[in-house]
């Protein structure tokens, strides 16, 4: 009895907190309120399509392909986040290598992958990268589809900030993660943003031609068990709350969650989870966004990229 009252409680508490406005950090509203039907049709679900020139400049569109009766096909657009590692070059002097993370079951969904780097349009722009050469992307060895545990991947990429002078004015920029301090971090208390060229809604058949973003805040992992009855949801996720129109919807694969850390506000925005669960129908009945907690995974990052955790924003 106790835990249903729990459960009563806070959905009681999450539903009141849908009409409240909570400033993010980024200077967008928090537009948790409930999209109205006429929204539905333009709006990741129950988004607002991203118009700052440098927001989320780090994101990177993917278009997974794969051979089907000897014909290149189109698998679902998916997202990622670009970072910058280290690479020994022929001199074996350190130099700047950039990858891009997103999820596992991302990368595993095509032969080749064209990357769309900086852009908040897709359908206007050729790809700044194809990687064809599937045998240089990391897939995280705990991967198992049937857990949903180490969702995530690293595809290596020749994109690098100086050679792509015609996207927004400040050029493209590789994301922060989550530092070594954030790892143990629930996020609980924080506001969190999250954006992809997902479907904007259960009717739209197809990506967003336009990056679209969202906010919302982190709910217990527990309260997201319960909503994904017969999901294991593992202590290496997290989840934003669910509201009806609102959240990560098929595309939105490997779509940053970015939080500032409400206890320093300092480093600016931090990406700490990368959408794992994205539903290919029912976006809209308002169940938790899954993401894979990044502070679990910096370690394997690291392993791979030579990225580093301290870098700030």
């Amino acid at each position: 009895m106790s835990a249903c009252f729990a459960l009563l409680v806070l959905g009681l508490a999450l539903a009141a907190a849908a009409s409240v406005q909570v400033d993010d950090g980024f200077g967008m509203d928090n537009a948790l309120e409930y999209a109205s039907p006429d929204e539905l049709d333009t709006r990741m679900v129950g988004g607002e399509v991203v118009t700052e020139a440098t927001a989320y400049n780090f994101m990177v569109a993917i278009q997974p392909r794969y051979m089907l009766n000897g014909v290149s096909t189109r698998a679902p657009v998916c997202s990622g986040v670009l970072i910058k590692g280290r690479q020994r070059d022929a001199a074996a002097a350190w130099v700047d290598k950039y990858y891009v993370l997103t999820s596992a079951h991302c990368a595993l969904s095509g032969t080749s992958f064209e990357l769309f780097a900086g852009v908040k349009k897709i359908t206007t722009q050729t790809a700044d990268d194809t990687v064809t050469d599937l045998t240089t992307i990391a897939v995280n060895d705990e991967y198992r589809t049937s857990q949903l545990t180490g969702d995530l991947a690293l595809i290596p990429t020749a994109i690098v900030e100086s050679e792509s002078p015609k996207r927004a004015p400040a050029g493209i920029t590789a994301a922060v993660l989550a530092n070594v301090n954030d790892a143990a971090k629930s996020f609980l208390v924080n506001t969190v943003t999250m954006a992809g060229w997902g479907q904007p809604n259960d009717v739209f058949n197809g990506p967003s031609p336009s990056l679209r973003q969202l906010s919302s805040w982190v709910v217990p992992n527990w309260y997201c068990a319960v909503r994904h009855i017969g999901l294991p949801i593992k202590s290496t996720h997290m989840c934003t709350a669910g509201l009806p129109n609102k959240g990560p919807c098929a595309g939105d694969s490997g779509a940053p969650l970015v939080a500032v850390p409400v206890a320093t506000k300092t480093g600016g925005p931090r990406v700490v989870g990368i959408a794992t669960l994205t539903p290919n129908s029912g976006c809209s009945r308002g169940r938790p966004g899954v993401f894979t907690r990044l502070g679990d995974y910096l370690a394997w990052i690291q392993e791979v990229t030579n990225y580093d955790p301290e870098q700030q924003a």
